[in-house]
């Protein structure tokens, strides 16, 4: 009886352990343009014209990013000057380069940190404080929004390229 109990509870063990690496995690879309999901964030965050696409040199500048590792990307600024609403989508040339993309990412929000000007809309500074990068698969996304946008923005990214 015993012998046969220790089996049983083996067998659950291994039967819980299989459930549970199969359900390894959500695979995500790798094939989806990042325009199609920067239009989908700009439908969702309420995007009608503020935010417009950052030229090439904000980026090379400010970011010093490589476009020939990371070619498909879109990142919107705000082009009224009244709040700093700002997100960028980025997809990895390779699994391999997510992570230096990821860092590329974070330290350009740690530059905008370092040289904000407390008396330059205060209001606007927990914005760039709470800014999210989210990486799924190749893809990374980074928002300097509102509490409710960010949410709102990540959603539109995870349903647009869930699998």
């Amino acid at each position: 009886m015993k012998k046969t109990k220790t089996v049983m509870v083996s067998v659950c063990a291994l039967m819980l352990l299989a459930l549970l690496a199969a359900c390894g995690g959500a695979k995500v879309k790798d094939d989806v343009p990042v325009s199609e999901l920067s239009a989908d964030v700009d439908l969702a965050i309420g995007n009608e014209g503020d935010l417009v696409s950052a030229p090439e040199s904000y980026l090379s500048s400010l970011m010093a990013l490589d476009f020939s590792a990371n070619p498909e990307y879109v990142v919107k600024i705000n082009s009224r000057g009244v709040n700093i609403d700002e997100y960028g989508i980025f997809k990895a040339g390779s699994e391999q380069d997510v992570s230096e993309l990821e860092s590329i990412v974070k330290g350009y929000i740690q530059r905008r940190l370092d040289t904000w000007m407390p008396e330059y809309m205060p209001e606007e500074l927990p914005k760039l404080e709470n800014a999210q990068v989210k990486t799924l698969g190749n893809y990374v996304m980074y928002t300097i929004l509102s509490d409710t946008q960010r949410a709102e923005a990540v959603t539109a990214l995870e349903t647009g390229l869930s699998a």
